[in-house]
C-alpha cells in the first residue's frame, strides 16, 4: 500500500477488515521514512515495510495499491505492470486522456489486473438509485447532482499541474461518475469553472449542464468555495413516472481519528416513499471485488473503460467555453 499519510490509511482499515473476514492477506506498508513505515506497520499488523518504490518492485508482493499525487499514476502504475504486479490506482485514472490509455494498454500487454479505486461506483445508494431510473422512472427529464464544501487542499493538491486541473478532477469526479451512471452517454456539455477563497491554482467551484442522448439534461455542481453549504440531497432525478432524491440526513460516513467508512449516500427517496439502503462499505467493496478478480481470475468489477469514461467527462468540462465570458 504506497500512500498512507492521506486517504490511504482508509484503505489500509477496509484491508485490515477483509482480513478479519478471512481473507488471507499479508498487507505491506511503504514510507520513505523508515521510522513512519515502522509506526505504520505496527498500527496495521503489516507483515512487512518499505522504504522504496524500487524495493517493492523487486519484491515477490502481488498488488500495489495506489493512493499517490496524480502526476505519478502513469510512472508508478507503468512500472509496477512491467514487473508483473496487479495495480488498483486511487481516482482519477490520470490527469490526461493519454496517460490513462496509456495505463490500460500496459496493463493489457503485462497482462496483470488493473482498477481504479472509484469507491462511489459501489456506494449501495447510487447503484439502487441507477436500478430506479432504468427500470422504474420511465422517460428521464432531469437529473441533479451535486455537493458542496469548503475544503482546503495541501501539499500537491494545491498545484494544478500535480492535480491535471483542480477540485472537479480530484473530488469532484466521483459526482461525475455517478452522474454518468445515472443518465448514460451524453454529446454537449455547458459550463464553468472558476475559483473563489480557496488556496490553490486550479478551480474550486463548477457548474455544468449535460446533454443526454437519452434527452434528459443533468446539472452537476460541485464546490469546494461554499462554506456552511446547506445539507442537500446529492441526487435528484425526475422522470415521467416519479422521482427519486436522496435522504441526505441518513448517510453513514464518518472521517474521524479511526476513518470509518460505510455509504457515502442515504436512503433513497421514491415517489415520496423511502427506499432503506442496506450499510456498505465501499472502500472494502471495491478492495474485495479486485482481490476476487485475480484469486478466480475474472473481470475486474469496475472496467477501467469506466474511469476512462469519467476523466473524459471531466476534461470535457473543463474545455467547454459556453459560459467563458463569465468567468
Amino acid at each position: 500500500m504506497v500512500g498512507s499519510r492521506g486517504f490511504g490509511r482508509v484503505h489500509l482499515y477496509a484491508l485490515n477488515k477483509l482480513k478479519n473476514e478471512g481473507y488471507d492477506l499479508k498487507l505491506y506498508v511503504f514510507s520513505s521514512d523508515k521510522s513512519e513505515a515502522e509506526k505504520l506497520g505496527k498500527e496495521f499488523m503489516a507483515s512487512g515495510i518499505f522504504t522504496s518504490y524500487d524495493e517493492i518492485l523487486s519484491s515477490d508482493v502481488d498488488i500495489v495499491d495506489l493512493i499517490v499525487s496524480h502526476d505519478s499514476h502513469l510512472d508508478m502504475s507503468v512500472k509496477a505492470m512491467e514487473r508483473k504486479k496487479h495495480v488498483i490506482l486511487e481516482k482519477p485514472i490520470a490527469r490526461t486522456v493519454e496517460e490513462a490509455t496509456k495505463i490500460i494498454e500496459k496493463a493489457k500487454i503485462s497482462k496483470v489486473k488493473f482498477m481504479v479505486a472509484e469507491n462511489y461506483y459501489f456506494d449501495s445508494s447510487i447503484r439502487k438509485a441507477v436500478e430506479l431510473t432504468n427500470n422504474e422512472l420511465g422517460k428521464i427529464y432531469s437529473i441533479i447532482v451535486r455537493y458542496s464544501t469548503y475544503n482546503q487542499p495541501r501539499t500537491w493538491r494545491k498545484n494544478k499541474q500535480s492535480m491535471g486541473g483542480g477540485a472537479l478532477i480530484d473530488g469532484g469526479i466521483h459526482f461525475v461518475d455517478a452522474m454518468l451512471n445515472l443518465g448514460g452517454s451524453y454529446d454537449k456539455i455547458c459550463s464553468i469553472s472558476y475559483k473563489t477563497y480557496v488556496d490553490m491554482e486550479g478551480e474550486d467551484t463548477t457548474v455544468a449542464i449535460i446533454n443526454f442522448k437519452n434527452g434528459a439534461k443533468g446539472t452537476l455542481i460541485f464546490s469546494w468555495g461554499m462554506n456552511n453549504s446547506p445539507l442537500v440531497p446529492a441526487f435528484e432525478v425526475y422522470g415521467e413516472k416519479g422521482t427519486i432524491y436522496e435522504d441526505p440526513y441518513t448517510r453513514k460516513v464518518e472521517i474521524s481519528g479511526k476513518t470509518k467508512y460505510v455509504r457515502r449516500f442515504g436512503d433513497i427517496i421514491y415517489n415520496n416513499n423511502r427506499v432503506e439502503i442496506p450499510d456498505s462499505d465501499s472502500i472494502k467493496d471495491e478492495l474485495k471485488g479486485f482481490i476476487d478478480s485475480i484469486i478466480n481470475e475474472t473481470q475486474v468489477p469496475m472496467p477501467p473503460e469506466i474511469a476512462l469514461r469519467d476523466l473524459r467527462a471531466v476534461l470535457d468540462i473543463y474545455d467547454s467555453n459556453c459560459f467563458k465570458q463569465l468567468a
